[in-house]
């Protein structure tokens, strides 16, 4: 029985569980559900299929073909000599003016001066760039979830704050109408109250429009359910340093490794190029050129040897191409400042903002006492019959607009907290 209730304890604790969800967690969400994501995959398998393409290049190439020719001319001896021979019983005709070949090339690369080490090297820091600029286009959601979570947040504080003005009116049109019947206030005092009360309904009917579009947007974007589920409200914590670590940062760094591999690539396709080759065919004529002018048999030839090849001509631009690349590379590095600048800039703001907003919520307490001193007073005149519907209306108006001032301000300061967090990426 002990083991039961247990189990049914911990089914609840994760019932409970599954029915929060943090803002890190919807952060989490929606990076796994935008389909950007598929892209890592993607970006992986097209390196794969480059590199083993790279290492194929160090596998013997083998290469056949077949050729048939007639030429108008052949190597012959002279007539002369042809009779000469013939004496001899030997009938040098010459070779024959059609040519077949059926054959078979097989080379293998022994040296190519780095060529395809610095492919490798220019593929893999290439998939290193595409996925950092992937990172780069996923970290953008990061604020996208934060602005409809703390609007969530934001239309839950202020639906409650409303329905207690709701409330306070409510109470006080139940002590209005009995002074009504009494005669001490008349209709128009009271149809006053009401047509107030309607008012700020329609004002909770438009926030409530409003959070279920925060959360129906919140869910597309992070692909669960949200309306059943309550959003647990961060904490006011500050990042504890302003260190900057987005991912642009790694995506410049990814960059300018590419350029580094770009430049060993192009240091490497000026070496030449040494391979061992071996040829073999079957046809006429072959390499025995006296045996074929004596009879037009096909034969077996074969030779085999080793070969070393050098394009001067990627000298001409080498020089060129090095200067872009290092003139890129001054661009990333510009790049890199630039952006510490601006995101130093943003952090410096939005942390003067933090301040700003922490010194108005110290005051928003004592507005709001305040607000309320006033309101409670004006409803004790209308306990004690003294009516003025208008001024009492004010009064709990101005308390409204300071307690909804107080619950906008709160909500801002952990929206820009964590403007913050993802300012610095911490």
């Amino acid at each position: 029985m002990k083991r039961f209730l247990l189990l049914i304890v911990g089914a609840l604790s994760l019932t409970g569980a599954s029915a929060q969800l943090t803002i890190e967690r919807c952060q989490e969400l929606a990076r796994e559900n935008y389909p950007l994501i598929k892209q890592f995959g993607l970006v992986e398998q097209s390196s794969k299929y480059t590199l083993d393409n790279l290492m194929h290049s160090w596998l013997p190439q083998v290469n056949m073909s077949a050729q048939a020719t007639y030429q108008n001319e052949t190597p012959s001896f002279p007539d002369q000599m042809k009779a000469m021979l013939a004496t001899s019983g030997l009938d040098m005709q010459g070779l024959a003016k059609d040519h077949y070949r059926l054959q078979l090339d097989v080379s293998q690369k022994i040296f190519d001066g780095g060529k395809a080490s610095s492919e490798k090297a220019l593929a893999k820091a290439q998939e290193l760039e595409q996925k950092a600029q992937n990172d780069v286009d996923l970290y953008g959601l990061k604020k996208r979830v934060n602005e409809l979570f703390f609007g969530v947040l934001l239309m839950d504080d202020r639906i409650k704050q409303t329905n207690m003005t709701i409330e306070m009116l409510n109470g006080n049109l139940d002590k209005l109408q009995s002074h009504v019947r009494n005669g001490v206030a008349t209709s128009a005092d009271e149809s006053m109250l009401r047509a107030e009360i309607l008012t700020v309904e329609q004002n909770k009917t438009s926030m409530e429009w409003n959070r279920e579009a925060y959360k129906h947007m919140l869910e597309i974007l992070i692909g669960e359910q949200v309306a059943d589920r309550t959003l647990i409200r961060p904490d006011f914590t500050e990042p504890a340093t302003n260190v900057v670590t987005r991912p642009e940062l790694r995506l410049i760094d990814a960059k300018i490794g590419t350029l580094n591999a770009r430049e060993k690539a192009i240091n490497a396709s000026v070496m030449p190029v040494i391979s061992a080759f071996g040829q073999a065919f079957y046809g006429y004529p072959g390499y025995n050129t006296f045996e074929n002018m004596l009879n037009h048999k096909w034969s077996l030839n074969a030779m085999v040897g080793v070969r070393a090849s050098w394009s001067l001509s990627s000298l001409y631009d080498r020089k060129n191409n090095l200067n872009k690349l290092t003139t890129a590379r001054q661009q990333a590095e510009l790049q890199r400042d630039v952006f510490l600048l601006n995101t130093r800039l943003e952090a410096s703001h939005e942390n003067d903002e933090i301040s700003r907003l922490r010194e108005l919520i110290a005051s928003d307490g004592s507005i709001v006492d305040l607000r309320r001193d006033v309101r409670l007073a004006e409803e004790s005149k209308l306990r004690n019959g003294i009516i003025d519907i208008h001024r009492l209306v004010e009064r709990i108006t101005d308390e409204s607009i300071a307690a909804q001032s107080q619950i906008i301000h709160k909500i801002e300061l952990l929206k820009t907290i964590y403007d913050l967090k993802n300012t610095v990426n911490q």
